[in-house]
């Protein structure tokens, strides 16, 4: 498989890349490739890593350890791109990383006044998670710098792995003894479960489902996140990404929205869209997509370093907000985690165990 939109015979080799990013300046993901060094170079080639799960976090880390990852191992049947949420990101370190082009633009931030801000951040705060306590919707107005990723995200991160991705293929982590290092993205109460670890009484995973109504508006291109404490709407929080609209809703509205006719959807999607001032205008492609893990609640700091601590000890690396149980991680993190994985893999003594001796 070739490098993202190059040539698979310059994407082979890391001199290959840096001279086809020379002669074409106007590519500049392209040149970030060769400088991040994430082109395939089949002689540095180290087996021996496997990583679970095809989604972002998982992806991410197959195409950073492009030269170490053996295999991927998705337990759906296909490429699950299952991201409803808004690609949104902070910083432009993951395109940076991959070479992939961003968006930058000021999105705006509101909330929908309901009665005063310390009652509307828990009021917002009961509404997503079930527990009243402060939110950060309380700094949620003004405009901020962030980078939009493109909607075929995920695909564009799978055509950067160039190790096999084995679909319809759950890891079987109750085997025992483990081939080689595994970069896990597996939720931390399910790995942890499945791993039998001694402590998991200890851990009170609390977390919340959801769903995300999304659509498409094509006379729309706007940037903005609508944040909606008040308990008698379904809606949670508004956010439009250019011509896209992402409705989330928790509690109560689940059921209602799921079970639904689309004319009932479809009034839903419109009376949100006026709360952003968007009157009559036309929209398609509405749907609605349950999330499991819409929101977490935080454990024990202590004991969830415990288990991670735990797991790497058994050569069982997490990664992602759901694998290391992080609420407030960002994709924008994921890069740095990988790397700190790579090192504690190559620092441990029994990593790539099929690597050939010097």
């Amino acid at each position: 498989m070739g490098l993202g939109n190059l040539p698979a015979e310059v994407a082979a080799s890391s001199d290959a890349v840096a001279r086809y990013a020379a002669r074409n300046p106007d590519a500049p993901h392209r040149i970030n490739i060769a400088e991040q060094g994430l082109a395939y170079d089949p002689a540095q080639r180290k087996v021996g890593i496997t990583v679970v799960g095809a989604g972002m976090a998982g992806l991410l880390a197959a195409a950073m350890l492009r030269n170490q990852c053996d295999k991927v191992v998705e337990a759906a049947e296909e490429l699950p791109n299952n991201h409803s949420a808004v690609l949104r990101f902070r910083s432009s370190v993951v395109a940076d990383t991959l070479g992939i082009p961003f968006k930058k633009v000021k999105a705006l931030k509101a909330t929908e006044a309901w009665r005063n801000p310390i009652a509307d951040a828990v009021a917002y705060s009961q509404k997503v998670t079930g527990i009243a306590t402060a939110r950060s919707i309380l700094s949620a107005n003004g405009a901020a710098e962030r980078f939009i990723a493109p909607p075929d995200l995920v695909s564009r991160m799978a055509e950067l792995v160039t190790a096999p991705i084995e679909y319809g293929s759950p890891f079987p982590f109750w085997i025992g003894d483990l081939p080689g290092p595994v970069i896990s993205t597996i939720p931390m109460p399910i790995l942890a479960k499945a791993l039998n670890y001694p402590r998991l009484d200890k851990m009170d995973f609390r977390s919340r489902s959801g769903v995300n109504v999304i659509g498409v508006v094509p006379s729309v291109d706007l940037y903005a996140s609508l944040y909606i404490p008040c308990p008698d709407s379904y809606a949670a929080r508004i956010s439009m990404t250019g011509s896209r609209v992402m409705i989330e809703v928790y509690g109560k509205g689940m059921d209602k929205l799921l079970k639904a006719d689309q004319q009932g959807r479809t009034d839903f999607v419109r009376n949100c869209l006026r709360s952003l001032g968007i009157e009559e205008a036309e929209f398609f492609n509405v749907a609605v997509k349950e999330q499991q893990y819409a929101k977490i609640l935080p454990i024990d700091e202590g004991e969830r370093r415990r288990f991670i601590m735990w797991a790497s000890e058994r050569n069982i690396y997490s990664l992602g907000r759901f694998a290391t149980w992080r609420p407030g991680l960002l994709l924008d993190d994921l890069v740095n985690d990988v790397r700190v994985i790579q090192r504690l893999i190559e620092d441990s003594g029994a990593s790539y165990p099929h690597r050939k001796k010097d």
